[in-house]
């Protein structure tokens, strides 16, 4: 009986306990002195210790396993928990699903007069290290790795290698201390010793890189082709963006802005506009007019039109664009009578389509006479409707003269709007 007391008050004074590194077996490392009721340690000898791994509330046994360590000259053992003997048909130390719920170490030891409970302590947070992943890391002297499974960081569905999933904020923080230190993260598709293209993006003396390691240019590593810093926006070769400008008038002439969609647009709009329309000219030649009685007669030496006798008026259709405005109207006229008052009188007649009325924008007229011709222009400029046939009329103030009177041709200067 005093044996048993003896034990108990031992293990509960100077029991210590340890769990530290975690092994690629799966184990947990125990250490514990062993002393008697006097304070001395139990050096040399034999002391069997059962480990039972309790879960949850209800603290039901998942795991037992009994080791027979021999303490040192301190009354020291070690032992691993993980590696002793199953006790009780227990199922192996892998099987237990830390991630589940909580977990409690139950102690047992024998130092003579059987095994003692000596309490149960809940884990620590290292075990449950075994469990991340779902038993998938591994470790490696200074490196932890998880092959073929997919990590999730706020969801337990992820689709990718590693996915962060929050509600509010989904983010990755890269912290170095020191300025002159770098943050990075690298992108790499095919073989390095391939033809492929590496991409990186770096923190490294405050400015933030954009660099390209590539088999496809002569340069060896990782070169900067654009770089971000307090300054703008710089790219590899040229001048440094620092301003985004949604000046309409591109008045600044900068090469460190970069003018907005909507600059451009105004720009070439208001350029446009403001680009004075480009004149056009027609010629209407003597062949083209006509008279009711269809009776008009050509000169064929000299190029004109005219009517033997009469006062009937010749026409000819001023074919334009529907919106142009016609700037001048030049006749072509040949007046080689003397007589002062037989004059040929030019106009352009505006017929409405849909009655006979009309409109004359533009009269000329001869005075004199001339051997060679007279040339007559009208500067008034007018509109082609587009509800009116346009048409030019030349008739005599009297009656013609035969071809003493006649039109060699009229020229036409518009524009289009």
């Amino acid at each position: 009986m005093k044996r048993s007391i003896k034990t108990i008050v031992l293990f509960s004074l100077c029991f210590i306990a340890l769990f530290s590194t975690i092994y690629a077996q799966q184990s947990i490392n125990y250490k514990a002195i062993i002393k008697d009721d006097n304070g001395n340690v139990i050096a040399n000898d034999v002391v069997p210790v059962q480990f039972n791994i309790l879960q949850g509330v209800a603290q039901t046994n998942v795991y037992s396993e009994l080791h027979t360590p021999t303490t040192d000259a301190n009354g020291i053992i070690i032992v691993n928990i993980g590696e002793g003997i199953l006790v009780g048909g227990s199922p192996d130390f892998n099987t237990i699903d830390w991630a589940s719920d909580t977990h409690f170490l139950q102690v047992f030891v024998n130092i003579g007069d059987g095994l003692v409970d000596m309490g149960i302590t809940e884990f620590n947070a290292v075990p449950y290290a075994l469990s991340s992943g779902d038993k998938s890391w591994e470790t490696e002297i200074d490196n932890v790795h998880v092959l073929s499974k997919n990590v999730g960081i706020g969801t337990d569905t992820p689709t990718e290698l590693l996915e962060i999933s929050d509600v509010n904020n989904a983010g990755i923080k890269l912290v170095v201390p020191t300025i002159n230190n770098t943050s990075k993260i690298e992108f790499r598709n095919g073989l390095e010793s391939g033809s492929y293209s590496f991409y990186k993006i770096e923190n490294r003396s405050d400015v933030l890189r954009f660099e390209l390691d590539s088999d496809l240019i002569t340069t060896t590593g990782f070169e900067s082709k654009m770089t971000l810093s307090n300054s703008g926006l710089a790219l590899e070769n040229g001048t440094r963006v620092n301003a985004f400008s949604s000046d309409g008038t591109l008045a600044s002439n900068s090469n460190n802005a970069l003018p907005t969609e909507q600059a451009v647009k105004t720009y070439v709009d208001n350029s446009i506009a403001t680009l004075a329309p480009t004149a056009k000219t027609i010629v209407v030649p003597a062949t083209t007019f006509t008279s009711n009685n269809s009776l008009v007669n050509f000169g064929i030496g000299g190029g004109y039109a005219y009517k033997p006798t009469g006062t009937q008026a010749i026409l000819a259709p001023l074919v334009i664009p529907i919106g142009s405005t016609v700037t001048s109207v030049t006749f072509y006229f040949r007046d080689t009578n003397n007589a002062g008052g037989v004059n040929l009188i030019g106009d352009v007649i505006a017929y409405y389509r849909t009655n006979t009325s009309a409109t004359i924008p533009v009269t000329v007229s001869t005075f004199g006479s001339s051997t060679t011709g007279m040339i007559e222009v009208s500067s008034n400029p007018f509109n082609i409707a587009t509800d009116r046939q346009h048409y030019i009329r030349v008739r005599p103030s009297s009656n013609w003269d035969g071809s003493n009177l006649a039109i060699h041709s009229v020229k036409v200067t518009y524009t289009e709007n």
